[in-house]
């Protein structure tokens, strides 16, 4: 890839902007990792080629780009507004109602036929995230819900509904969304990510689901409902990673509560080394201008500076004017975030707690190590993938590298901050995987004879959950050791 050296992944949402070849080979040029699909705005019909145009121009590049299928999940819309749009007026009554009809100042359809359950007078209602909002005044006996309009402004038609503070009696899993698994199944996408998660229930379900259709997708939380927060331990841990989703989330909290939640997640997420995928609005402004603002520069550093995996962009990437300007600023912004603490300029990011199992101990041992010998790499042979994310989450300042046997391993790694995953023949012994290990540091990183190398893996080899085995080896001597055998 070109563009500068950075260690943070980047999500790019890929849409009208963005999915022609010439665009996709641009993105993943200028830093783009993985590329996300959202299945709220595309059907399987419409992302099939797309899922085969990202696959064969990554292919032509000799990178791994993830895929990642965004779940659209039990979103409450408004239905369809008379002439497109209504204004609605601060002061006035408008009733909700479940009966198909198109919408006026006085009612509108929304597509959820239990929200009568779910409400209570004086809730509070959010429509178009947040531009609207209203106040339960009366639940009839028909169902329909009487609100007070709070705030006004114009609204169009299939808009999203939010209910502050209130859980959601939806099912995790709509019929759209098993249509949209079933075609993930089927194109074997690398992430699957599960919207408006309420609790480490939801995260078992959809693994179930997968599990039924004989996949093991990675399932990827996403962190929009504030009760989701009451679980997140939980979550984090039944889960292969976590989205700080904040556009929702900022609706079901006050928005200066956003932030603490943000940190308090990316922190959970780092001391169980789970990725961590900071979203929403992170460079608004390059939907139509071609450079960011201030406070976003700010906003992606310090998401970076707390220790997200990986940054996102949705409109900017997807609809934008800039969309590779907007991955290029992105990685722009953290290299430069990474390079004020591996070079001192700026605190290291907090260490993670010692955890009791045996694989977190080595990961954690082989950094230490590494940092000690100031070891040119980290070399991390995984059949897996969790090798190197048992690595990635203590953050060392040394490149890793993934040696991995299969594409779908390579694309796996490529949510995981400063893994370069690299695609080699399966491991056939230790005195295989030192030469294996000098070959891609020579190659990947132009190591010279001098330099040390740190080396972690799971024996028995080639067998995932197995993380039990640290080498240090100076490159010189394991050439020499070679050239000996090969004279023996």
């Amino acid at each position: 890839m070109g563009g500068p050296s950075k260690r943070t992944k980047i999500v790019a949402t890929i849409g009208p902007a963005s999915d022609s070849e010439e665009v996709l080979r641009r993105l993943i040029d200028s830093g783009m990792d993985v590329a996300r699909l959202n299945f709220s705005h595309r059907t399987a019909e419409v992302a099939k080629p797309l899922v085969e145009r990202i696959r064969k121009v990554a292919d032509e590049m000799g990178v791994f780009v993830g895929i990642l299928g965004d779940l659209r999940g039990p979103r409450i819309r408004v239905g369809e507004m008379e002439n497109g749009s209504i204004e609605l007026q601060r002061g006035k009554k408008i009733m909700l109602t479940s009966e198909k009809t198109v919408g006026t100042p006085a009612k509108i359809a929304v597509s959820f036929k239990g929200l009568h359950r779910d409400v209570a007078p004086g809730t509070v209602v959010l429509l178009d995230d947040g531009n609207v909002e209203l106040q339960v005044l009366e639940i009839r006996p028909t169902g329909d819900v009487v609100c007070e309009i709070l705030r006004g402004g114009e609204l169009k038609s299939n808009k999203g509904v939010n209910l502050k503070n209130r859980l959601v009696s939806l099912p995790s899993l709509t019929t759209k969304d098993y249509q949209d698994l079933d075609f993930a199944v089927s194109e074997e996408l690398d992430f699957l990510a599960l919207s408006f998660v309420q609790s480490s229930s939801d995260v078992r379900f959809l693994k179930q689901a997968l599990a039924e259709r004989g996949a093991s997708i990675p399932v990827i939380a996403k962190i929009e409902r504030k009760n989701a927060l009451d679980d997140i331990g939980n979550i984090v841990r039944e889960c292969y990673g976590v989205m700080v989703a904040r556009g929702d989330l900022a609706l079901e909290m006050s928005f200066e509560d956003v932030p603490i939640a943000q940190k308090r997640i990316i922190g959970v997420c780092r001391d169980e080394g789970v990725p961590v995928i900071t979203a929403t609005q992170m460079l608004e402004s390059m939907i139509n201008f071609h450079k960011p603002t201030r406070a976003e520069a700010a906003d992606i550093a310090n998401a970076i500076l707390d220790g997200t995996d990986a940054v996102m962009l949705s409109a900017e990437s997807a609809v934008g004017r800039f969309p590779v300007e907007a991955v290029a600023t992105m990685a722009t912004i953290a290299a430069r975030a990474e390079e004020s603490w591996i070079t001192g300029e700026l605190p290291i990011p907090p260490s993670i707690p010692d955890r009791a199992d045996l694989e977190a101990a080595v990961g954690h041992a082989a950094h230490a190590i590494a940092n000690s010998v100031t070891a040119k790499a980290i070399i991390a042979a995984t059949a897996s993938g969790g090798t190197p994310r048992r690595v990635s989450c203590h953050r060392p300042k040394m490149p890793i590298l993934a040696l991995c046997s299969t594409k779908e391993v390579c694309r796996r790694l490529s949510l995981s901050w400063g893994v370069r995953p690299i695609l080699y023949e399966a491991v056939a012994g230790t005195a295989h995987l030192v030469r294996l290990s000098v070959d891609a540091a020579t190659k990947v990183l132009g190591a010279k004879p001098e330099d040390v190398l740190t080396i972690v893996a799971g024996t028995p080899y080639n067998m995932p959950g197995k993380t039990n085995l640290i080498k240090v080896e100076k490159i010189s001597d394991a050439l020499r050791a070679e050239q000996s055998e090969a004279v023996e």
